[in-house]
Formats: C-alpha cells, sequence, structure tokens
C-alpha cells in the first residue's frame, strides 16, 4: 500500500515542477501586483512541498494494507466518470447557455445525482454558486461571465 501512495507522491512532485516551469511563460509581476504567472507558480510550490512532506511521512511510517484497496469500487469508478464528464460538458456547453444556467445545472447535478445532500441545502449551494457568483463578479468585481448565446435564455437575462 506504502509503495502506491508513494509513486502517487512522486508523480504529483513531477506534475507541481511543470506547473512551476508553465508558469513561468507568464508575467510574475505586474505594475498592479501579481500577475498570471504569480497564482500558478506558488499553486506549484505549495504541491510539491506537501506531496515531499508526504512521501518523506510514507518513508518513516509505512501505510498498512494491499495496494488493491487504493483502486476505487465499481460505484467508484462511476461517480469519478460521471465528474469527468460533467466537467467536459460544462465546458463545451458554457459559451451557449451561460454560466449561470450551466453552473446552476452542474451543481445540482453534482449535489443531488453525486453528494445526496438535502434537497434545500442543494439548492441553496446550486444557486448560490451559479446566479450567486455570476452577480458578484459581473457587478462588484467588473469580471465579465459567458452570457447564453440562446435566444430565450438571453431574453431572460442569462
Amino acid at each position: 500500500m506504502t509503495r502506491v501512495h508513494q509513486v502517487a507522491s512522486l508523480i504529483i512532485i513531477v506534475f507541481s515542477v511543470w506547473v512551476m516551469y508553465m508558469a513561468h511563460q507568464y508575467t510574475y509581476w505586474t505594475a498592479l501586483g501579481p500577475g498570471p504567472g504569480f497564482f500558478p507558480f506558488w499553486l506549484g510550490v505549495f504541491m510539491a512541498v506537501l506531496s515531499a512532506i508526504w512521501f518523506v511521512q510514507l518513508m518513516m511510517k509505512p501505510l498498512e494494507g494491499k495496494a488493491i484497496e487504493f483502486l476505487p469500487s465499481r460505484a467508484g469508478i462511476v461517480r469519478i466518470l460521471a465528474i469527468i464528464i460533467s466537467v467536459f460538458l460544462v465546458g463545451l456547453f458554457m459559451e451557449d447557455v451561460g454560466f449561470s444556467v450551466i453552473m446552476f445545472v452542474f451543481m445540482l447535478f453534482l449535489l443531488i445525482g453525486l453528494g445526496r445532500v438535502n434537497p434545500v441545502v442543494t439548492l441553496v449551494i446550486a444557486l448560490t454558486c451559479s446566479f450567486g457568483l455570476y452577480w458578484l463578479f459581473t457587478n462588484y468585481l467588473d469580471v465579465p461571465f459567458p452570457e447564453s448565446s440562446i435566444g430565450f435564455l438571453k431574453n431572460l437575462g442569462f
């Protein structure tokens, strides 16, 4: 079991180094403050450090169990694939449907279909993560989010 986790930590370290390398292709600092390379660089640093700590912990105190326990069950694989496919679909339809509507549907799918959360809590979270974030970013932070290009949704203000 420990060997699987050690390999996973090494893969994350390699990925972190790649993120830091790619971040150097962007401006680190601008006249206004942190540039587009600032956050990915430090994210890569933190991922690498935490993965290295994880690797050292695994060397000092190995985990018990078999490596087969590391792999998800059939239901877990279905959930992982459902999340990957739904994220792909969000990216595919974001420009056509608009941020608010697609994020609302996405959050409902995640919370009802995969999370099995209380319906009232699900609705509040889905509304906040879709329409609430859209309102906050467009009205207060002046960050444009994709709006729907579908006629009837555009007429409704989405």
